[in-house]
């Protein structure tokens, strides 16, 4: 039998039956597709049969927020293969919810769609608060840029709902925290890679805002950090997370300062007290290549701020405003009213508008109770207005795609991504701002200008069937053969925010 065996593998070896090879190649490509596809399948946190667990559980019993801590389970996978597979689960994400899954929110009115996206987002049985959709890693940014109204305590709600808002808030940062203490270099993104397994991965490039989001969250948690740009109204709810917050500190506190020590020395020019404009990063707007860009120089400002008040670096005031002017010096165009983009040399020459400058109010970076300051808001307002920037909603990133500026994998997908597109979370920080002027002025065009744009906002939630990240130039849920917006994303919590300051502003 042996013999014939052999006889048999050498004609094979003589004259090879190719129909025969292709057919075994073409089953084990399709096995490790399949496998490939059931492990991004049962390492996605949010999928039903998930093997994902979470390190650190937050409940609260009887008015008091118990915590239990296993980060020491975190496992962290960062060899190229692992990487790799990151990239790719993310990809399959995004393919899945453009052509599988996108549902619409059941709710028949703007009340009903809201609590529905609260339901499905703001679990805290689950590893993480996203944004939704084909986002399963954590983007990291989020807790500081697009979750920052999340412990807005005076929002309303029921009691529950606060305490699944505080709960999944903490989990989060806490699991971020884990993650970077066994890899501390900071990243873009997050991915779930086995029960208590991650691999941290870079999109586009080295993260602006990561560290920001980290620090945010914990003075947040902590209750060092307004919630809201400006107090409206009296708080509804107890902030119930102080404590465990400074626990987090404490215990993560080594891990802060490496941290912060890695970012500044990657990103800050000492001589110019600006970013290196020699260095790319991945900010909000990570889609488009920029340099030294007003966003990621304001939140460099923010990030030294809180990382001062956490007492992770020791307190220099005059540091902060050296900063502070330097930024305002280099980007503020007096003649033209408005933040330029960044210092490219082309973004220098066309003198680019962006925006992410509205970053301004939720950092406190410009203060708009204070007259002086004021200004920048009334003027960039006014530019915003003359442009037609904030039509036929509020508010794209500019009138143009800028397509050459993105990055190639998205401008072939959804060039307008980072261009023409109206994003739904600065079209909230516009409205805040509206509303805010008109409280600081006393000129009512701008809270006529707030109920156009938040008027418009429940009619596209009813029409959509949800509060989507982005739209087209014309207010369309934006959608293109590669790529579809979130339908349901949990940034509907910048709409609830701007929604209650318009209402306190016709109140009083």
């Amino acid at each position: 039998m042996s013999e014939r065996l052999l006889l048999h593998l050498i004609s094979l070896w003589q004259a090879p039956d190719y129909s025969t090879i292709i057919h075994m190649l073409t089953l084990a490509v399709t096995g490790v597709v399949l496998a490939s596809l059931l492990v991004t399948y049962l390492t996605n946190p949010f999928a039903r049969f998930s093997i994902i667990r979470l390190p650190y559980r937050a409940k609260l019993q009887e008015k008091i927020l118990e915590t239990v801590n296993n980060n020491q389970k975190l496992v962290i996978r960062q060899n190229i293969f692992w990487k790799l597979f990151a990239y790719y689960q993310c990809g399959i994400y995004i393919i899945t919810t453009r052509y599988l899954n996108s549902p619409r929110s059941g709710g028949a009115t703007v009340d009903e769609i809201i609590a529905d996206i609260h339901k499905l987002r703001y679990n805290p049985n689950r590893l993480l608060l996203i944004s939704g959709d084909h986002f399963n890693g954590l983007f990291v940014r989020n807790l500081g840029v697009f979750y920052y109204p999340m412990l807005d305590r005076s929002l309303p709600g029921t009691l529950d709902d606060w305490h699944s808002r505080e709960a999944v808030y903490l989990q989060t940062v806490a699991y971020t925290l884990g993650v970077f203490h066994k890899h501390p270099k900071l990243t873009t993104t997050i991915v779930s890679m086995g029960p208590y397994a991650a691999t941290c991965i870079n999109f586009y490039a080295y993260p602006s805002d990561a560290l920001f989001g980290i620090l945010y969250a914990l003075a947040s948690l902590r209750g060092d950090e307004s919630t809201q740009p400006y107090a409206y109204k009296k708080a509804r709810r107890q902030l119930d997370t102080v404590d465990a917050a400074k626990t987090l500190l404490t215990t993560y506190s080594h891990t802060l300062e490496t941290l912060y020590a890695g970012y500044r020395e990657h990103v800050f020019d000492g001589n110019t007290h600006l970013i290196k404009k020699t260095v790319h990063l991945s900010g909000a707007k990570d889609i488009t290549r920029r340099y030294s860009a007003f966003y990621d120089n304001v939140v460099f400002w923010k990030t030294t701020q809180l990382a001062m008040t956490l007492g992770i670096i020791p307190n220099d005031k005059s540091f902060l405003a050296s900063l502070k002017q330097a930024i305002l010096d280099t980007f503020w165009l007096e003649d033209e009213g408005y933040f330029l983009e960044d210092l490219s040399e082309e973004g220098v020459r066309e003198q680019y508008y962006s925006s992410d400058w509205l970053i301004v109010l939720s950092t406190g970076f410009l203060d708009i109770t204070n007259k002086q300051e004021r200004r920048y808001y009334t003027r960039s307002v006014g530019y915003v207005q003359a442009q037609k920037i904030d039509q036929p909603f509020a508010i794209k990133y500019q009138n143009d795609t800028r397509a050459h500026r993105q990055f190639f994998i998205v401008r072939m997908a959804v060039a307008s991504y980072g261009g023409d597109a109206i994003w739904s979370f600065w079209g909230m920080e516009y409205i805040k701002t509206l509303t805010l002027l008109a409280h600081q002025t006393g000129d009512t065009s701008y809270a006529t200008s707030a109920k156009y744009h938040l008027d418009a906002y429940e009619a596209t939630m009813l029409r959509d069937g949800g509060f989507p990240e982005t739209y087209d130039a014309k207010g369309n849920l934006l959608k293109t053969p590669f790529y579809q917006s979130i339908r349901q994303t949990g940034w509907v919590i910048g709409f609830e925010q701007a929604r209650a300051m318009y209402q306190a502003l016709i109140e009083s």
